[in-house]
């Protein structure tokens, strides 16, 4: 492996479960001599590295950190949190679920082995997908049988703390396996304090006619440094609805890929960041289309102020033989200074002919003329611009099911364009 991640932690081996062993193998053989993506790579060109090739964390220990801002009513106490990589029995509890329902860390969770790297295989992910795989000490592990629909929202919450005044790291890891007709909502959570690496990576297997709603929240510390690789494969008539959203951290990068893989599907992906000072949000997304009569929805909406840096790049491929193709993908960003950037980049690949597919990005800042009109009706110049920039963000915000997290999140909306308009 390059000198250049070679500071990323070792697993000891001793900790490994076996069936992990092989996986684990072919991951290090693609790590063999690689390095940081350079600048001149294609989808890296407007994210620069530069920050976590100086953060030089070293292996996250166990630490103390307080959830009571994070606990959600809805999961009934249904949740799983990790520390720096590290599972907390204190917080975690995974009893009184359904019957059948598995809820695991992964280290003790032997049978997830098989589906393990089956969608995130060594061969078809980048570098720092690979170094999770090869990396990762546990995670995450939920099961849904058959037909069975959960009640409660589960929880999984990933915590990043650092050692001291030494930052750390720590490579998460979530796998997600719905069988038929199951239904289940999930709340996929990053948070901390101080200087760390998040390196994350979720696989989620949605069978035939199962629905999955899945919550995927950032709010990692102003310090940190996250990159998190989501992979899904949904079924025939199954249903996978994902929204991500991104507040937190000064370098993240989010990169779901998707694939359709029977007749039927329907893929719901969407994204709101919100950013300010010197950060920089990245989503690259792929939405692969393989098969006939599936659809898909995408919207990404980023607000930038201050000098951060806003970027997106959408892929949406439709494979021979996708007939009946139904997907839409929209871009749309909001600047609020004039040192804010965004690069923007939607993209369909069409190798089908009887299809229906859309593809749209707009940049823009607040509206004059939208401006006055509230101002003539009372407002201030600050209250005006806080409602629009919020009214901006806000019809992706009220999609999510979970009360009690919407209300946070608006909260915190609230808060930071607030701050952003002063």
């Amino acid at each position: 492996m390059s000198a250049a991640i070679d500071f990323l932690p070792e697993v000891a081996a001793a900790s490994r479960p076996k069936e992990w062993e092989t996986l684990r193998a072919k991951a290090e053989t693609h790590l063999d001599g690689k390095s940081y993506p350079a600048p001149k790579a294609e989808d890296w060109k407007y994210t620069d590295l530069a920050p976590l090739k100086t953060l030089a964390p070293k292996p996250g220990i166990h630490a103390c950190v307080d959830i009571r801002g994070h606990i959600l009513p809805e999961s009934r106490g249904a949740r799983l949190v990790f520390v720096n990589g590290h599972y907390d029995p204190h917080y975690s509890n995974a009893s009184g679920l359904p019957p059948g329902v598995r809820m695991l860390q992964l280290a003790s969770a032997s049978e997830a082995a098989s589906a393990l790297g089956t969608l995130a295989t060594p061969e078809t992910c980048d570098v720092f997908a690979n170094l999770n795989t090869a990396k990762f000490a546990d995670g995450a592990f939920i099961y849904v049988p058959k037909g069975l629909q959960v009640e409660p929202v589960l929880h999984v919450c990933f915590m990043g703390a650092p050692d001291g005044d030494q930052a750390t790291c720590a490579h998460p890891r979530l796998l997600v396996v719905l069988e038929k007709g199951a239904e289940l909502h999930l709340v996929e959570e990053y948070s901390g304090q101080g200087s760390y690496f998040t390196n994350a990576l979720t696989e989620v297997i949605v069978k035939d006619g199962a629905e999955l709603r899945h919550e995927r929240i950032q709010l990692e510390s102003p310090e940190a440094i996250h990159l998190c690789h989501l992979r899904a494969q949904v079924g025939r008539s199954a249903r996978y609805f994902s929204r991500t959203i991104s507040f937190g951290a000064r370098l993240s990068r989010q990169s779901p890929h998707v694939v359709l893989a029977d007749e039927g599907a329907k893929v719901h992906l969407d994204g709101l960041a919100l950013l300010d000072g010197q950060q920089v949000a990245d989503t690259h997304s792929i939405i692969d289309h393989t098969q006939a009569n599936c659809s898909s929805r995408q919207l990404h909406k980023a607000i930038g102020d201050g000098q951060s840096r806003i970027v997106f790049n959408g892929k949406i491929f439709v494979r021979p033989g996708a007939q009946q193709t139904d997907a839409q993908q929209q871009s749309r960003n909001l600047l609020l200074s004039e040192k804010a950037q965004v690069d923007t980049k939607p993209e369909l690949q069409i190798l089908a002919d009887d299809v229906k597919c859309a593809h749209g990005a707009a940049i823009g800042q607040l509206d004059p003329e939208e401006l006055f009109y509230l101002q003539s009706r009372g407002l201030d110049l600050n209250a005006a611009k806080n409602l629009l920039t919020y009214g901006f963000a806000a019809d992706l915000l009220s999609r999510i099911p979970v009360p009690s997290l919407r209300k946070h999140l608006r909260q915190l909306v609230m808060e930071r364009t607030n701050a952003l308009t002063m």
